[in-house]
């Protein structure tokens, strides 16, 4: 037993809880977890079963408010315009004012707390410094650096790291119920990020989207410099349209010259891509540690860029100039 889920056995509890982990590692779970265990009418807390716990799974209880970082059509704005604002913060304000209604405790989740605005901040370091007694906040951040440090001071700091691939997969095939090689790809593409990997098990469409990026990667390996510049133009395209959608894919590419790098280096056994070996050896085969090395240089240089809001499709043309190539006749099918 640890000395979080101690804490709460015992009645010891925090006012304010800061999450810290990467996107997917299962922070708003355990956010959510803790709300039912502070309202849970069973005896083992929490049930998942009683009233309460339902109505928290289904985002029904009346005592739980979960602030989140943008409404769905803003969630492509650039990060730097883009945060919790001091009206969300003021409004949840308001609510914790009063007494819970249906439960023990009013729980607020703050989704993505490591955007909040300056002022969304300050107002929200006047409630931790006085925070009501029947309140818990709940602070959910991917980078806590961009927290001010006198939040992080009043808050218990909990760090949730992505779990082992072979603690991933055994969780898929025990609660899911998918087949052990499925449940092996998983494990491996969500590098111990289980909730990327359950979301994949519920919708067909994050392996097939990431099949068809992934297709496109290997294609630039074999494409002269118009066909590259012409796929540069279409990215920065859609880089005006979702800003989102281009960092994950290139966040997937980086993932594939990882794992070609790993491949390289013998470590065939650590690699994510797992259904795709094939070409990953022959990427491996062909080109020098030095290559991959540069290569997942400039995909980061290209994230850290287009982050800085620089030009995108400039950012990408030098992108597209530095991925190696692989002459067409080298290339290989594999089943």
């Amino acid at each position: 037993m640890n000395s979080f889920e101690r804490s709460l056995l015992e009645g010891r509890l925090s006012h304010a809880y800061l999450f810290v982990g990467p996107k997917h590692v299962g922070k708003m779970t355990l956010a959510l977890d803790l709300a039912r265990a502070l309202n849970c009418k069973s005896a083992h807390r929490p049930c998942g079963e009683c009233p309460s716990c339902r109505r928290i799974t289904e985002s029904r209880h009346s005592d739980v408010l979960v602030i989140r970082l943008a409404p769905a059509e803003d969630a492509d704005e650039p990060v730097s315009t883009k945060a919790i604002g001091v009206d969300q913060i003021r409004e949840m304000q308001r609510a914790i004012s009063l007494k819970p209604y249906e439960g023990g405790y009013r729980v607020v989740i703050i989704d993505g707390a490591d955007h909040m605005s300056d002022g969304a901040a300050n107002s929200l370091l006047k409630t931790l410094e006085e925070p009501p007694s029947d309140t818990v906040l709940v602070l959910l951040a991917v980078d806590e650096g961009s927290l001010l440090s006198t939040i992080v001071s009043r808050c218990q700091r909990l760090e949730l790291r992505p779990l082992p691939a072979a603690q991933v997969e055994r969780a898929l095939i025990e609660r899911k119920g998918i087949s052990p090689e499925r449940a092996r790809l998983l494990a491996r593409l969500c590098r111990g990020c289980i909730g990327w990997a359950m979301e994949a098990t519920k919708d067909e469409s994050v392996l097939e989207e990431r099949t068809e990026n992934l297709s496109s990667l290997i294609a630039l390996a074999g494409a002269d410099i118009s066909g590259r510049f012409k796929f540069a133009a279409e990215l920065a395209e859609e880089f005006g349209k979702s800003r989102t959608a281009v960092r994950e894919r290139l966040e997937l590419w980086l993932d594939w010259w990882r794992d070609v790098m790993l491949m390289k280096g013998g470590c065939s056994d650590f690699v994510a891509n797992v259904d795709r070996e094939g070409e990953l050896r022959h990427h491996a085969e062909y080109l020098n540690m030095s290559a991959v090395g540069e290569t997942i240089k400039s995909i980061r240089a290209a994230m850290r860029r287009l982050d800085q809001n620089a030009n995108p499709r400039l950012v990408l043309e030098v992108l597209m100039l530095s991925i190696p190539s692989i002459p067409k006749e080298r290339e290989m099918t594999y089943a």
